[in-house]
This record gives structure tokens, sequence and C-alpha cells, in this order.
């Protein structure tokens, strides 16, 4: 396995940001290490270095990519007879929230996807809900306005907030029923190639349950304590481009290098 990086975009030596004790950890490991200028993606150009090995399989540790950039990506590492661990398909079925809801969603908050954005108030309307957390099928809005609606009127300002701050609506619109959720209990964990990694060695057995149902390469999993002490699924996400957030680097470096 090689893992890919953005590089520093002042130092082209260094990966980008948080990303670098990474890339400096799995080195020291041993493990193949290449980096790349992550704005030239738009303007179709890809030049890692060092280049890729042929038959190199490539697991990327970046900046969030939506799937057109992330196809994009898979086919400069085709042309380079390189192959991704997760291809676009099961890049989105993590990405994305409808690409894992329904295999877990007795876990998760109760979801309505919407794709239109007219429909958003209608739907919301029949849903008979007091409040929704709203968000795209990736992101929710991290203004100081937050993501809760109190009403199905409110929905329509979160969106042009998130469209404000991130460009672009991602997928499309989900309502989450707002459950009464422990923020400060939100622990995230990893799985990879089936086997879900902890930040202190503990795996919930929810957890182990969701690495039985959602079967992908690699990805991020998010749990947090309900008020009446039940575990939730937050969110899943795909791992290459989810912050380690609670996970210290060597911790997380280890559960990489396992399965390269």
């Amino acid at each position: 396995m090689r893992v890919i990086f953005p590089y520093n975009p002042l130092n082209e030596k260094e990966a980008d940001g948080h990303f670098h004790e990474e890339y400096l950890q799995l080195k020291e490991k041993g493990i193949a290490c290449s980096l790349f200028d992550y704005d030239t993606l738009q303007f179709d150009e890809f030049r890692p270095k060092p280049r890729l090995d042929q038959g190199d399989v490539i697991l990327y540790r970046g900046w969030m990519l939506n799937p057109e950039s992330y196809e994009k990506l898979s086919n400069f590492v085709s042309k380079h007879d390189g192959k991704m661990l997760t291809n676009t398909e099961n890049f989105i079925s993590s990405h994305h929230l409808p690409g894992w809801y329904k295999e877990v969603l007795e876990f998760t908050p109760e979801t309505i996807f919407i794709e239109n954005e007219d429909d958003a108030v209608s739907e919301a309307e029949k849903s008979g809900w007091g409040k929704f957390f709203v968000k795209d099928f990736v992101k929710s809005n991290y203004s100081d306005r937050g993501s809760i609606a109190n009403s199905p009127q409110e929905i329509k300002e979160i969106v042009g907030l998130i469209r404000e701050h991130r460009g672009e609506i991602e997928g499309g619109i989900a309502l989450r029923r707002v459950e009464e959720l422990i923020g400060e209990s939100e622990v995230r964990y990893f799985v990879f190639n089936g086997k879900p990694y902890s930040p202190n060695g503990v795996v919930p057995f929810l957890v182990s349950e969701i690495a039985a149902r959602h079967k992908m390469p690699f990805y991020s999993v998010d749990i947090v304590r309900r008020s009446d002490g039940e575990l939730r699924l937050i969110e899943i996400g795909d791992g290459q481009v989810s912050d380690r957030k609670n996970w210290d680097a060597t911790v997380f470096c280890e559960a990489l290098v396992e399965n390269a």
C-alpha cells in the first residue's frame, strides 16, 4: 500500500497541515508515501513525488474531495499504473449519508432525504417533527447559527448558510430527527478492512456491529451517547478524508500499518 498526501504549498517536501505528522510516522514505519499538489487536481494534473510504482494500491489521506474530484484522482492513479484501495462507488457509500443509512438505520437518528431543495419545507411539514437537524449529504452548517431548525420554515435559512460557507450543496438535503445527545461524549472510530479500531483500545459493541454491516475498505464512525444512556451513530465518513479528531497520530498510524 502507498499513501498519498497533499503537499504543503509552502514546502513541497512536507504533507499539508496536520497530515504531515502522519506522513512522517508512516515513512518511518516503512510505508511508501508520496506527495502531490492538491490544487492542480481541478486543472487535470497529478504529479506525485515519488512516482507511483506499477501495481501500487493507493490510500489517500488529505483534504475533502467530492465524488467528481475523487473519480478524477482515481483515474489519475490508474494512468500511473496504480489502483485506489477505495473505488469511487465505495467512497460515496461512506462519504454520502444515503450510502450507509439503510444498513444501520436503527442505530442513527431518523432521516428524510430530499434532492430538490424546493421540496424541503413541504417534506418537513409532512414529518410532524418539532425540530430538524439540517445538512447536505456530507456536512452540516458550522456557522454560529448552527444546524437546528426549530420549524420547517427555518430549513431554507440553514441550507443557504451551508451553500454560502461550503460553496455547494453536495448530493442533496438531509433532515435528521433531533435527539437529546450528549455532545461531549462523541468518539470517532475507524474501520479498516472490516476491523474496527479505537483511539483508546475500547471498541463498543455498536461499532463492531456497524463494521459487520457496512463493508467498505476504510471509513470513520462517530458515536455519541444519548441522554438516556444509549449509544447512537451520528455519522459514517470515508476514512481517507476524515480528521483523526481525538486520535493520537501514533495510534492512528499503527492501524494503517497493520493493514498495509
